[in-house]
């Protein structure tokens, strides 16, 4: 099966070792970030789609998020991490952060990985067929920069890279970050970011990135309070904006 080119490219723009330890304390013993597992999927993906609506995925709905997610958490690249409310029944879920430590690694791997990408783009087609809004959406913003993607995709020619050519530094990218609006405020957004650049920058991670919309429904004020360096803005396929943050994590050059 031939795999739709426009699933890698929104891969793309969507945009392990040491991983989280099981608990770590935070709030006044109330709240604990720990590693984002399979029991945990059901929560993301709903905070996701409720939380994070900009883009294509979102639309394609929580089941289709599910999966999407479980790629990085099963990839040893990808970094999830969650912040639960021990005081709830069976640890509420009330934030997580999710991406991966090598953003280039982790889509090479992606899309060359067949027994994971094909049912990903399954998953998606069947979510378009029962959304035909959203499928129409498609293909009035999508469909015809995919298909010169795919024709200039396969008359690229790829060429061996240089002796002593350096490699390039390795960029994290924090693909999700969502809050329950109820825990807004606590810090909890800034220890699940804290956290997220700890793990990353143990693995090599040089720079930070992260993607958020410029519009009422983005955290653009979120990154500059931290620090964060803007970076470049543009409009998505459906007409959103949207800017880049970047942290350094590693040494200077």
């Amino acid at each position: 099966m031939r795999i739709p080119y426009g699933m890698i490219d929104e891969l793309r723009r969507s945009v392990v070792a040491p991983q989280a330890p099981d608990l770590v304390p935070a709030v006044e013993g109330r709240l604990a970030l720990r590693q984002a597992g399979s029991r945990d999927l059901p929560a993301m993906s709903r905070a996701h789609v409720q939380l994070l609506p900009i883009g294509l995925f979102p639309s394609l709905g929580a089941r289709f998020i599910r999966r999407w997610q479980r790629t990085y958490l099963n990839s040893p690249h990808g970094v999830g991490v969650v912040a639960v409310d021990t005081a709830a029944p069976q640890d509420e879920v009330v934030g997580f952060v999710l991406g991966a430590r090598d953003h280039a690694a982790y889509t090479t791997e992606l899309t060359k990985d067949r027994r994971v990408l094909v049912p990903l783009a399954l998953a998606g087609l069947a979510a378009l067929a029962v959304r035909p809004h959203v499928a129409l959406r498609v293909l009035r913003t999508r469909a015809r920069p995919w298909i010169r993607r795919v024709l200039g995709h396969r008359a690229t020619v790829v060429r061996p890279a240089r002796a002593g050519s350096v490699a390039a530094p390795q960029v994290a990218v924090m693909t999700a970050l969502a809050v329950q609006p109820e825990w807004r405020k606590s810090g909890i957004g800034m220890m699940l970011v804290d956290r997220f650049v700890e793990l990353v920058q143990e693995t090599g991670a040089r720079w930070v990135e992260a993607q958020t919309s410029t519009g009422p429904l983005g955290a653009t004020g979120f990154y500059e309070r931290l620090g964060w360096e803007a970076r470049t803005h543009w409009s998505t396929p459906d007409g959103d904006r949207v800017r880049t943050y970047r942290c350094r994590v590693g040494r200077a050059d």
